[in-house]
Order: structure tokens, then sequence, then C-alpha cells
């Protein structure tokens, strides 16, 4: 099973909205060909992003921010940031996916500069399991 986590206190409570960003989170994370083990589910939906260190409309339009870890990530407290984008605000079919290099978890949020980007368990709620995952391939 993957593991979702939200900021504390960031968790929808809709429960459809829950499950629509869990299945986009997964199919950002797989797009990759990867098999994620954790997914931290950053943002809802947002049209901005960050180049050259500044903040501005995100060129490829809205979408969410996630990371995830595989097996080796969890070991090396690492992570992967992506973007997984939709057609517009309300759409959940994932379009095209961007994946940023290997990070350690310690890397400090942009707005939030005193918390981590993956911080530790009490600072992440973990959203109840949705069965939405994959099987490994031996």
């Amino acid at each position: 099973m993957v593991r979702y986590y939200f900021y504390k206190g960031k968790m929808p409570t809709n429960p459809k909205d829950l499950q629509d960003m869990v299945a986009l989170a997964y199919q950002t994370a797989r797009d990759m060909k990867l098999y994620p083990r954790a997914i931290l589910i950053r943002s809802k939906h947002h049209k901005t992003t960050t180049i050259n260190g500044k903040t501005g409309e995100d060129p490829k339009g809205w979408h969410l921010t996630f990371c995830y870890k595989d097996n080796k990530q969890l070991i090396n407290n690492t992570h992967t940031a992506c973007h997984g984008y939709t057609k517009d605000e309300f759409s959940w079919e994932l379009i095209e996916s961007t994946h940023a290099g290997d990070k350690p978890d310690s890397v400090k949020r942009r707005f939030a500069k005193k918390s981590s980007v993956w911080p530790g368990p009490a600072e992440l709620d973990e959203a109840p399991e949705i069965g939405y995952g994959h099987f490994p391939q031996s």
C-alpha cells in the first residue's frame, strides 16, 4: 500500500475531493514508472510556480504539487517533488507530469521557512486507506 499524507490541517474534509487528490497524486508519481511508497499531497489546484526564484503563473497551467518516496528514498530521507497537470482547476485527469530531482526531506518550504518540505510525522496528517496502490513486480 501507498501511504498518503497532507500537511497538518490541510486534508480535505470532502471524501470525493480526498479520493480525487489521492488518485491524481498516484498517477503523477507512477507517470515515471516508479513504485511510490509514500506521497505527500502539498497543494490543491493552482497555476503558479517558481521559476529562477520568482513566483509567477505556470506556463503549463493548472496543477497540484506532490512529493513522493520510493523504497530507497524512505531509507535515505529524501523525496522527489512533482506537479500533476490538469486541463483546468476542476479537472482530475492527469495531462502531464513534471518531476524534480531527488532532494533531502530537510529542504525548507518556500512560504513556511521554519518547516521542512517533508516534515516529521507530528506535522503531517495521514489519509485513511483508500485502496489505491500497486503491486510491486518481482
